[in-house]
C-alpha cells in the first residue's frame, strides 16, 4: 500500500512538474478612471464562451496587470477535438493529435466585485464589454489549457502545446498572419468601457 501511494505521489509529482507556468500580462485602456473593485479575472468559458470558473483574478495596479493562473480543476476540463474551439484566424481549420487531449479554454475578463468577495458572482457584479487584443503587432489570442503535449497543425503550421497554460496567438506584423503558441504574453489590452 505504501509504495502504491508514493508511485500516485510521484506520478502527481511529475505531472505537476511537467506543466508549464505561464503569465499573461497587459494593460486596461479606458477612457474613465477604473471603480474601485475592478478585477481582470481568466474565467474557462464553455462551448458558448459562457462564464464558468474562475480560475484566478487581480486588481490592475495603475492600469496593468499580470496573471499566473494556476490549473483549472479537472471538472472544467473537456475533450480537445479537432476544429471544436473557434481559434483566431484559424477558425475550425485545424487538427489536434493525438486523439486523447483534454482542455480547458479561458478568457480574459473584467468586473466591477461589488460586494468584495474576491470572486464573479453572475447576479451581483457588474462586467465590462471591451475587446481583448495583442498590441505588438497587433493580434488576437486565446487561452487554452491542456492535460498533456498536444499538436495543432492547420494553415500550413505545426503548432506545440505544452502540458499546461498555453496562448495561441495570430499576429499581423504585415499582409500575412503569423501564429504561436506561447506560454507568456506580455502585450495584452484589455480595451473596455465601465459597466
Amino acid at each position: 500500500m505504501r509504495r502504491l501511494l508514493l508511485a500516485a505521489l510521484l506520478a502527481l509529482y511529475a505531472t505537476a512538474a511537467a506543466q508549464s507556468t505561464a503569465t499573461f500580462s497587459g494593460i486596461v485602456k479606458s477612457e474613465m478612471e477604473l471603480p474601485a473593485g475592478t478585477r481582470v479575472a481568466l474565467h474557462v468559458v464553455d462551448a458558448d464562451n459562457v462564464w464558468r470558473y474562475e480560475v484566478v483574478s487581480v486588481e490592475p495596479t495603475l492600469a496593468n496587470f499580470s496573471i499566473t493562473p494556476p490549473a483549472p480543476p479537472a471538472s472544467e476540463m473537456r475533450p480537445f477535438r479537432s476544429g471544436a474551439v473557434i481559434l483566431p484566424g484559424l477558425q475550425n481549420e485545424y487538427r489536434v493529435t493525438p486523439d486523447d487531449v483534454n482542455v480547458a479554454v479561458a478568457r480574459l475578463n473584467m468586473y466591477v466585485d461589488d460586494n468584495g468577495n474576491g470572486t464573479f458572482d453572475r447576479l451581483q457584479d457588474k462586467f465590462f464589454i471591451g475587446i481583448a487584443q495583442l498590441d505588438d503587432p497587433l493580434g488576437f489570442f486565446t487561452l487554452l489549457y491542456v492535460d498533456k503535449a498536444a499538436t495543432l497543425s492547420g494553415a500550413g503550421v505545426e503548432l506545440q502545446l505544452q502540458p499546461g497554460w498555453n496562448a495561441f496567438t495570430v499576429r499581423f506584423p504585415g499582409d500575412r498572419p503569423e501564429y504561436a503558441v506561447v506560454t507568456t504574453v506580455d502585450d495584452i489590452v484589455l480595451d473596455v468601457v465601465l459597466p
